[in-house]
């Protein structure tokens, strides 16, 4: 009897025991990175969805219509350059088949072919076009959140789009377009190879929208970076502002896919899935009304929201970028002048030449 009262007396401070080294290490680790984190304020998406709506109550009726009608332009122009690319597609397989019957020289198909190279150009033309107008969004935002001064219109749209060294915009959008397509190419031949395989293919495929998403987010503070170290730029490598964004998004990516899904995608997602329904429910029981009516009201409503998109993007990079230093972001990326110039040669020469 008295040898189960000790097992049981060593069993319950045992037990007390454990529990007081879990608290001490929940106390030490746990709570002290929570703590830590409530003192930096890293991100806080209540505090952030606060901000927003504070920033757009009263102003984004300013905003809307400059966004919302540059951005139905980019829309316009894509379909009807799609509309056009489609006629002339016809227009060629027709030419095809004349040639074939000796009704038409070899020169129709050259030419419709001509054609359509022309319609794909304009389509490059257009994406960039626009691409600039979502960063002269941005960038007015940006102004906006850090001088409460600075209202977003089209005349503040206008002069950040006016003002962009458009030469090194497009040089970092192709590098990151250049680096997502170099990202995705390996598993993109894999899932290739194996087509057959379809467990292969697919795992292939959500690989890559995985690393899609990955690198997007690590690449997606490039152009503010770019904006805020502008002047040395000068004669440099634009692949320095995804070097630095990469490291700035360290331990950030979190934040903005948390921010991402749910100030931006699920709200999207739930208004599409509503007016979508609609449009659905219409081709289903063939009523045009009813198709013409949620098409259109998910198409305005999305068009309504890309304010709010470009408005919360800025806005993390402006609540995230006292927490980090561009100095050390940008460490070890700019050349220095005299290397970029030729004088460091020239020293190196004299040098040289003393020596001897």
């Amino acid at each position: 009897m008295r040898e189960w009262v000790v097992i049981c007396d060593f069993f319950v401070n045992f037990v007390v025991i454990k529990h007081l080294c879990d608290k001490i290490v929940y106390d030490f680790t746990i709570g002290n990175r929570r703590d830590l984190m409530k003192k930096n304020n890293v991100f806080s998406l209540k505090n952030f969805i606060n901000e927003l709506r504070a920033t757009l109550k009263g102003e984004y009726n300013r905003a809307v219509w400059p966004i919302a009608g540059f951005t139905l332009l980019f829309c316009a122009i894509g379909a009807l350059l799609a509309y056009f690319l489609m006629m002339l597609s016809s227009s060629m397989m027709m030419n095809v088949m004349m040639v074939m019957y000796g009704m038409a020289s070899p020169a129709a198909i050259l030419m419709a072919l001509l054609e359509i190279v022309l319609v794909f150009v304009l389509m490059i033309l257009n994406g960039f076009w626009y691409s600039f107008i979502g960063t002269a969004f941005n960038f007015a935002y940006l102004d906006r959140f850090r001088d409460e001064s600075q209202k977003v219109s089209a005349a503040s749209i206008w002069s950040q789009f006016k003002h962009m060294n458009k030469n090194q915009v497009l040089r970092v959008v192709l590098y990151i377009s250049l680096f997502m397509f170099l990202w995705t190419l390996p598993l993109t031949i894999v899932a290739d190879l194996f087509a057959r395989n379809r467990v292969i293919y697919i795992i292939c495929q959500v690989a890559n929208q995985v690393i899609l998403a990955w690198k997007g987010l690590e690449y997606s503070q490039s152009l503010f970076l770019y904006k805020d170290t502008r002047p040395q730029f000068l004669g440099q490598s634009m692949r320095h502002a995804l070097t630095a964004s990469r490291r700035y998004m360290g331990g950030f990516k979190r934040y903005l896919l948390l921010m991402a899904v749910c100030v931006i995608l699920l709200p999207l997602l739930v208004w599409d899935v509503i007016f979508g329904g609609l449009a659905y429910y219409g081709i289903y029981t063939a009523t045009s009304f009813c198709i013409w009516l949620g098409f259109l009201l998910a198409f305005f409503g999305d068009l309504a929201y890309v304010p709010v998109v470009s408005a919360a993007t800025a806005l993390f990079y402006h609540q995230t970028s006292d927490k980090r230093d561009l100095k050390q972001v940008f460490a070890d990326t700019f050349k220095p002048v005299a290397e970029l110039t030729g004088q460091a040669d020239a020293q190196e020469d004299k040098k040289d030449k003393a020596k001897k």
